[in-house]
Order: structure tokens, then sequence, then C-alpha cells
């Protein structure tokens, strides 16, 4: 690799540097539940993403791109499990809010017929 990076070539190796930073910002919101933060920092990562990819890396940008794009992608593997852990523990959560909504009509319609004379 050459010992100078062009200009074009820096910016472009801190956009790497960045969709890092970004995609573990978003593992962070992820685990506090900042979910409107996340599509925040989402958009963001996007749009770095398509400005990464909008032309062809240089043989100096490679190996920088390659290292920064693995990273992303372990990330990326944490936060599907992290989706994927929030979208069990929803469904528990409406399972048990339609428990609850069950015992309550129950409840309900026993109280009701005990009243009756």
């Amino acid at each position: 690799m050459s010992a100078v990076l062009k200009d074009q070539d820096q910016a472009r190796v801190a956009d790497f540097a960045r969709l890092v930073e970004l995609t573990r910002v978003l593992k962070g919101n992820f685990e506090r539940s900042e979910w409107e933060r996340s599509a925040e920092v989402e958009t963001e990562r996007r749009a770095l993403i398509e400005r990464i990819f909008d032309q062809r890396p240089s043989i100096e940008e490679l190996p920088l791109l390659t290292t920064a794009l693995r990273e992303v992608v372990r990330l990326n593997d944490e936060l599907v499990g992290l989706a994927e852990h929030r979208r069990r523990a929803l469904a528990r959560d409406i399972d048990m809010v339609a428990v609850g909504r069950h015992a309550s009509r129950a409840y309900s319609g026993f109280a009701a017929s005990s009243r009756r004379p």
C-alpha cells in the first residue's frame, strides 16, 4: 500500500471508519431500546454505505474497506440477534396482554352472573 493516500482516498477511509462507528452506535441504541435514535442512525448509515459503494475502491483502500466491512458484518449479526430477541420478548408481552384480557372478561362475566338474584 502506498505510504500516502490521496485526499479523496483519505476521505473514503474516514467514511469506512465512520461506518463501523455508526454500526457500533446502532448496536448500543438497540441494546438500550432507543428506537427513534436507532432509526436516525440507520438513515445516516445507509447514506454512508451508498456513498462508499458509489465508486470502486482503490487498491490502497481495499484492505481497509475489507477490514471495515468484516467488522460491520460481525456487528450486523449481533444486531440481528438483538432484534430477534426483542421480537420474541414483544411476542411474549402480547401473549400476556391477551391472557390478561381473557381473564378480565372471564372475571367480569363471573362477577356479573354472581350478582344476579
